[in-house]
């Protein structure tokens, strides 16, 4: 499906003078990358890096055993049934958390499920595994054993949501917007494409250093089109724009009601998102120069913002003065 819209908005294979911007998607499944050397490719291509808190050991076996999954056909008494193997809660206490390793298998009726091992964690004794039970379809050993690794993956690596805030930040810096509202695909204007072969070689090295490799698991990509200059994608990417930043400006209004109805104290803070709210507009004079339109159904969302900045410019503006005095 991402693909076929994707094509909707393709109309030139190269870049010209008629290229708009270039459409970027990307996928990020299972990902698991050694902190030190996630660093080190920031560090490479100039990305901000923040090692981030270590995980609760919990957190890691809660998201270790939560990885477990695998649906596959098998053969019952010749006849083909899909089973699916995963973790579930078990009653937990005493400091301990505890889940059970299932095979469910399905049937047009009721499914069957079997349990096959527990997986515990406790602050004492860290992860362990046991009361393993036969199964001719499934080795629950290397299920657990799996899950073991995973468990230590997640205390020195960084995963999924650490990655992606990277990533976010990275696409916020070429001024993108968001094509579609569910999925990971972004209009970004021509003059910022030429970063993208930046992106999608940093994607290559997540993918090439990512030691989640759960079967199954699909591997991180992106691509990016060209989105040819004329009426029909201008006003495409408008929506998007207007879908985009409307978001923001709701985050913005309340973040900056916030602080003023709560008398914040921080002049530094309140100074940082004056700046934010200033990018915001000048996102949208540069989109309308990029669109040859004027962008003007948000119009009154945006006097709103400038009000609330310049009530926190002048409430930080007083208590520097008051400081300093």
């Amino acid at each position: 499906m991402n693909m076929l819209n994707m094509k909707d908005y393709m109309a030139v294979q190269s870049d010209a003078e008629g290229v708009l911007g270039k459409i970027l998607y990307y996928s990020l499944s299972g990902v698991l990358v050694d902190k030190q050397k996630l660093a080190e490719e920031c560090e490479t291509i100039g990305l901000p890096y923040n090692g981030g808190k270590r995980l609760a050991l919990a957190d890691a076996f809660r998201s270790a055993t939560g990885d477990i999954y695998e649906s596959k056909i098998v053969s019952v008494y010749g006849e083909n049934r899909t089973i699916k193997i995963y973790c579930r809660d078990n009653k937990s206490g005493h400091g301990e958390i505890s889940r059970e390793l299932i095979k469910e298998t399905l049937d047009s009726k009721t499914n069957d499920y079997k349990k096959l091992a527990n997986l515990t964690f406790s602050q004492d004794y860290g992860f362990s595994y046991g009361d393993l039970v036969y199964d001719e379809h499934v080795e629950p050993r290397d299920y657990c054993a799996q899950a073991e690794n995973l468990y230590d993956l997640y205390q020195r690596c960084a995963g999924r949501k650490q990655i992606e805030t990277i990533l976010e930040a990275f696409i916020e810096s070429l001024h993108a917007v968001k094509v579609i509202s569910h999925g990971k695909m972004f209009f970004v204007p021509r003059d910022y494409m030429d970063k993208l072969d930046v992106f999608e070689d940093f994607i290559c090295v997540l993918e090439e250093n990512n030691l989640h490799r759960n079967k199954g698991r699909m591997p991180l990509d992106a691509n990016s089109m060209y989105v040819v200059d004329d009426e029909k994608q201008r006003q495409k990417m408008a929506s998007a724009f207007y879908r985009s930043v409307k978001k923001d400006i709701v985050a913005y209004t309340e973040r900056a009601g916030h602080l003023i109805t709560t008398g914040s104290q921080s002049p530094a803070i309140m100074e940082r998102w004056v700046l934010k709210i200033d990018a915001l507009r000048s996102k949208k004079r540069e989109y309308e120069e990029i669109l040859h339109q004027e962008l003007n159904e948000i119009d009154d969302d945006f006097q709103s913002l400038a009000f609330l900045a310049q009530e926190l410019q002048i409430r930080s503006r007083g208590i520097r003065m008051h400081k300093a005095a």
